[in-house]
């Protein structure tokens, strides 16, 4: 009952999920649909035609660049007010913290990655209706060069590489949405709670670029088309996804809360 509630009440859980299937939309429409690679002597298929495969269309860049904000919108502003209401308290005290603790963190963390995972299948399964699924050919400027990280696996095994990579970047949300509720526990202000993982992952991105390094551009680890030539960036993220659990528990153990 109480997931059930909370997803009835989540409105701007649905707009998000519907904003960012839009955005996969729009991108199937002019980044397939209407744009014929067969005219560039580009090999058609699944693997780059679609949002994840290259940063050449802007529908690329404006969803891995505001799928953060997203996430941290629609579950900090619904989860800081229910929060604030001391909704969550009642199910606490008749759960008990440490399963209260546990079962809320999934839940956020199922829901976060949600918004990451609805648009990019979406999108993906839309582009396989229109691409052949052919192997992307590693002799084609478009996709990981042979010494960034997973090239080899990328042209051996491109569906498996496109899975985890969707579910990596569907991770990478679930883990926002628990840093996002985790501030909200201890920041008066919800809605700057809800604000405050964007700015820093679209600060992280601009610093990147200032400096032409790819350890800070998150948005861009999380392409899988891009290519990256270290593991700094994956490391980064991983370690984000540690802190964000540990916090989350930290704080829900926490006997003032």
């Amino acid at each position: 009952m109480d997931f059930k509630r909370f997803v009835c009440m989540h409105k701007i859980f649905v707009i998000t999920i519907l904003i960012g299937c839009t955005i996969a939309i729009w991108h199937f429409i002019v980044g397939v649909i209407q744009w014929d690679n067969a005219a560039y002597n580009i090999p058609e298929n699944v693997y780059i035609s679609w949002i994840g495969g290259t940063i050449f269309f802007s529908q690329s860049y404006w969803f891995y660049l505001v799928f953060p904000l997203l996430v941290s919108l629609s579950i900090g502003i619904e989860y800081g007010y229910l929060y604030r209401k001391r909704y969550f308290y009642q199910i606490e005290v008749r759960k008990g913290r440490k399963k209260y603790t546990t079962e809320q963190g999934v839940k956020i963390f199922l829901m976060g990655a949600l918004v990451a995972l609805a648009p990019l299948t979406l999108n993906f399964l839309l582009t396989m209706t229109q691409r052949p699924l052919i192997y992307p050919d590693p002799l084609v400027s478009i996709g990981p060069y042979a010494n960034e990280v997973g090239a080899y696996f990328y042209y051996m095994h491109p569906m498996i590489y496109t899975i985890v990579f969707i579910l990596f970047d569907g991770m990478f949300a679930g883990a926002v949405a628990l840093f996002t509720c985790s501030l909200c526990n201890v920041l008066e202000n919800y809605f700057i709670a809800a604000i405050l993982p964007f700015a820093i992952y679209y600060t992280l991105s601009t610093i990147s670029g200032m400096f032409d390094s790819d350890f800070l551009s998150i948005n861009l680890v999380l392409l899988p088309g891009y290519g990256v030539k270290s593991l700094d960036g994956y490391i980064l993220v991983f370690i984000f996804v540690i802190i964000s659990v540990a916090l989350w528990f930290a704080l829900g153990m926490k006997k003032d809360l």
